[in-house]
């Protein structure tokens, strides 16, 4: 063996010993454990999807908005039906099918919010009116108290589950008042929700 070839191998040891020993010299942070979405509404009976809600009165600026149904009848997390109005006389859908896929980080607010995520429900039986509402995700119902409040996206066949998550990203440069991709519903009754 050459001096050189000693002198290398040295280094070599030398170099192996910091590196398991974690002085390796880098630059470079400790592994961290990455960010994990929490399940919401854990051990709520259907997650908190059951019952009536209503587009938020007091929002006054999303209330009326037509891009948004006006009431949203839930049947234990596997029926959904929309309506134009609030009070459920004009229907849009009903008695729409589905079938829960899981949840979803939100884009915009995960890692920091790791409750920040989405229901994510694809359509598997009703009538024609139910194509408009094929994906449908949800914020689930939230809040203290009796008045919970939620939010809704929902597209048809043409449109994925991944693409209305992605509506979170710039979604702050809507210039719309009302951007009908986070209006507010709450418990249907309710004069207004408890944000």
């Amino acid at each position: 063996m050459t001096i050189r070839s000693l002198r290398g191998a040295v280094i070599g040891s030398f170099a192996l010993a910091l590196s398991l020993a974690g002085c390796g010299g880098g630059d470079e942070p400790p592994a961290s454990t990455p960010p994990v979405a929490e399940e919401p509404n854990k051990g709520v009976p259907y997650l908190g999807v059951d019952g009536a809600y209503t587009s938020d009165p007091l929002a006054v600026e999303c209330a009326n908005d037509p891009r948004n149904p006006g009431r949203v009848v839930f049947d234990k997390q596997e029926r959904m039906s929309f309506y134009q109005d609030a009070e459920g006389t004009m229907p849009l859908a009903e008695g729409c099918t589905y079938e829960y896929k899981g949840f979803e980080p939100d884009p915009h607010y995960f890692p920091e919010s790791p409750s920040s995520v989405w229901l994510v429900f694809e359509r598997s039986a009703g009538d024609a009116a139910c194509d408009a509402f094929t994906h449908v995700i949800l914020r689930p119902p939230h809040g203290d108290g009796a008045v919970k409040h939620m939010h809704m996206r929902y597209g048809d066949g043409s449109t994925t589950a991944k693409a209305l998550l992605d509506m979170s990203v710039g979604d702050h440069e809507d210039s719309d008042d009302c951007n009908p991709w986070w209006s507010v519903y709450c418990t249907a009754g309710a004069e207004g929700c408890d944000l």
